[in-house]
């Protein structure tokens, strides 16, 4: 068997990252229709979005070496609802939240989220594949 053979395995994660790909676009044209028909997004949101794509681009990039885990996107995708089941009541029931506020939140979001994925993930944990 080749190395450049689609097994079962890649051929799912193909898919997947197509899917988030069609996703993520299809986004980008729903925020963009809905912004040209005037709607107006309070800052604060923009800010949580922003912010929020910003502290999970980097901890992803910076656990290159556990991509190939599924215990890594799953415990990204559970650190992702937790991030938000925290800051979008704050920001329902807290309207004049300032962006510039999410600065020192995601710094240390980012520490620990470092810190659980080393616990989760780290060399301790390698030989747990």
């Amino acid at each position: 068997m080749q190395s450049s053979e689609l097994t079962l395995g890649k051929v799912v994660q193909r898919f997947l990252l197509y899917v988030g790909i069609a996703l993520s676009v299809l986004a980008v044209f729903a925020v963009g229709i809905v912004l040209s028909k005037g709607a107006k997004v309070p800052s604060a949101w923009l800010a949580l979005a922003v912010f929020t794509s910003g502290l999970f681009w980097v901890t992803i990039r910076q656990s290159r070496a556990y991509w190939r885990r599924l215990g890594f996107w799953l415990a990204i995708a559970g650190l992702l609802v937790v991030h938000l089941l925290v800051f979008v009541p704050i920001l329902r029931v807290y309207p004049e939240w300032r962006g510039i506020w999410f600065v020192p939140v995601i710094i240390v979001e980012g520490g620990l989220f470092g810190a659980i994925l080393y616990l989760l993930f780290g060399p301790a944990n390698i030989d747990s594949r």
